[in-house]
């Protein structure tokens, strides 16, 4: 097992998570990526939630701001389009498929879950 590239989170910042999220923050392990204000952006989450549910998604995007980017993105259907450069750019899909190992193996530190087995972002797939 190699030492997360996080440490663990401060009360303060579970507190800051939770307000972002509108909810009680569950299963953070600690704060992958932070925005220019140092606040949280994105949160490594445990791939078994405290009550037991399986969490597929390590990484998960916390900051408001971003997050409605995100959502603007998605609203746009642009994951059609993403989904044909995957199919037509060798590169791209190889960046793709390395993006989808690394993040398994990220998640894979924390535990096995086997309901989210080969699962990880966004329902990222290889094929």
């Amino acid at each position: 097992m190699t030492t997360p590239p996080f440490a663990p989170p401060t009360p303060a910042e579970i507190d800051v998570v939770s307000a972002q999220l509108g909810r009680p923050a569950r299963g953070v392990l600690g704060i992958a990526a932070r925005c220019v204000c140092g606040n949280p952006t994105v949160v490594a989450t445990s791939p078994r939630l405290p009550d037991g549910t399986p969490f597929p998604t390590f990484y998960y995007l916390t900051h408001p701001a971003a997050t409605a980017a995100m959502s603007t993105l998605e609203a746009t259907q642009v994951m059609p389009e993403f989904a044909a450069l995957l199919a037509d750019d060798e590169a791209v899909a190889a960046s793709y498929h390395a993006a989808h190992a690394a993040y398994l193996a990220d998640r894979a530190q924390f535990g096995d879950v086997p309901e989210v087995d080969g699962i990880s972002a966004g329902g990222m797939r290889p094929g």
